[in-house]
């Protein structure tokens, strides 16, 4: 075939077979790689500049440049996360056969808002929403939704406060100045959470930012203080959001504390679930989530914590029918009738008309891997994190920030006599380094204008062994630069 087969043959059955096994081969050898050989880059480092130049060149090559080889390149330059030195931000690295469904679904493309156009994603969804309610403690009155990520989950949970808290349609008749609505937050929530207040245009008064303690939790002693405060201001209270876990330190908010408040003066309970939430198939850190029964939303990441290729993300509403007050309004020529909750016509209660099939894709993952594999995988990452704060402690030229509840550990470098913008700047050229010489990717957080190296355990094979080589690559750079 000539070297246009790719236009001149698009849809070619027989083309597709012979070069979807190659990658196939390709993606198979780059695993036992990027598994077994530790030496590998985790992240071949170049420059941005010259690497969209490279890209820009690849282009005008055209397809005169082997589909194959131009595959191969990309595998090779990108950040590996089945690496087990990937211990870096909060993204998974997906269990194969799980990604060979979502190679599935891309193929079908079919969308899964319209219950026409992606009946067996949507009857997918519908089954996990109905296992993760059962998980949590929720009752058959418990309805949910898929979402392509944690923000856009967060969203629409917080719309649907915003409808049902309101004393009148503020879908169809807008904000009134003197009804503002608020939440009740943390510095340590995600920024998502203040993003979307903006973005409903409630402003800067609608964040009642609660302090939090020195392990970076909601001060739940406090919410009276600053509940009290709002209202004097003219702010209609709707809602307190929680942390299952927080972003930058892994800490779990008091739910029980939370939604004894909440039930007390009529608000309602978010928990931001994103990361944390893969407690729920775990024995020995369940703990941490008592009281997730009484939220009345919840979002879950199935790509952080439960090894899913991203983005996919569930909404769950203790009472479904609340599901349904994030939009109100009509398209006729979507929907037949507008009076009826449709829990297979999933465009009524997300931002998404086009949605891909994330059910398909969760489902996958749930129905070939028992709830014993994930209880043991999030304990294993749980137990490391502690492990390797103690391994910090245990060492003269290192310091944690706090104890670490889930599989993330903020710790810094500190051999003593730098003051803390000296210690900050060190630091950060240690990451720099380490990053680049593509030993390990590791990310960086900052908390009380201390910067913290910050871990996220979350390769399922990475070992004691991997972090204890951290913490010397770590000492090796910071004598480097001194």
């Amino acid at each position: 075939m000539s070297i246009r087969k790719y236009q001149e043959a698009p849809f070619d059955p027989e083309l597709f077979r012979q070069d979807g096994h190659k990658i196939i081969d390709i993606l198979s050898d780059y695993l036992k790689e990027v598994v077994n050989r530790p030496d590998t880059p985790v992240l071949p480092w170049t420059d941005p500049e010259e690497l969209a130049e490279r890209y820009a060149e690849s282009y005008r090559r055209g397809n005169e440049e082997p589909f194959i080889e131009y595959i191969s390149e990309a595998l090779e330059r990108s950040n590996h996360l089945h690496h087990p030195r990937y211990i870096g931000h909060q993204v998974t690295s997906p269990l194969p056969h799980v990604a060979l469904a979502q190679l599935c679904t891309t193929l079908l493309n079919n969308g899964a808002a319209v219950y026409e156009m992606g009946p067996v994603a949507m009857a997918m969804e519908r089954n996990l929403v109905r296992l993760f309610s059962g998980m949590i403690g929720y009752d058959d009155n418990a309805d949910g939704i898929f979402t392509h990520g944690g923000s856009a989950g967060n969203l629409t949970a917080m719309l649907a406060v915003r409808q049902v808290k309101s004393p009148y349609n503020v879908w169809e008749e807008g904000i009134k100045k003197e009804l503002k609505t608020g939440f009740i937050v943390t510095d340590q929530s995600h920024y998502s959470v203040a993003r979307n207040v903006k973005i409903m245009g409630l402003g800067n008064d609608a964040l009642i930012k609660v302090p939090y303690d020195k392990c970076y939790r909601m001060r739940t002693d406090l919410l009276e203080k600053y509940y009290e405060r709002a209202l004097q201001k003219g702010i209609s209270v709707a809602a307190v959001i929680a942390n299952s876990c927080s972003t930058a330190t892994g800490s779990y908010d008091d739910l029980m504390a939370i939604a004894d408040f909440c039930e007390r003066y009529n608000l309602w309970l978010h928990v931001d679930g994103a990361h944390g939430m893969g407690v729920l198939f775990s024995d020995k850190y369940r703990h941490l989530i008592r009281g997730i029964e009484r939220a009345d939303s919840i979002v879950i990441d199935f790509h952080k914590m439960l090894l899913i290729p991203g983005l996919n993300s569930m909404v769950l509403f203790r009472d479904g029918r609340q599901s349904y007050e994030t939009f109100a309004q009509k398209a006729s020529y979507l929907f037949k009738k507008q009076t009826e909750n449709e829990w297979y016509n999933s465009a009524k209660r997300t931002l998404e008309c086009t949605k891909s099939s994330l059910g398909f894709v969760a489902f996958t993952a749930f129905k070939y891997y028992n709830r014993d594999y994930f209880g043991n995988y999030i304990d294993s990452r749980y137990d490391l994190a502690k492990r390797f704060t103690e391994m910090v402690r245990e060492r003269n030229n290192f310091e944690a920030a706090l104890e670490p509840q889930a599989n993330i550990v903020c710790f810094r470098y500190n051999s003593g006599g730098l003051d803390t913008e000296e210690l900050n700047r060190l630091n950060a050229a240690i990451r720099d380094i380490i990053i680049k010489e593509g030993k390990f990717y590791i990310v960086q957080t900052e908390l009380e204008e201390i910067l913290w190296l910050r871990v996220t355990i979350i390769n399922p094979l990475t070992t004691e062994e991997d972090m204890q080589l951290l913490l010397k690559v770590i000492e090796e750079t910071a004598s480097s630069i001194h």
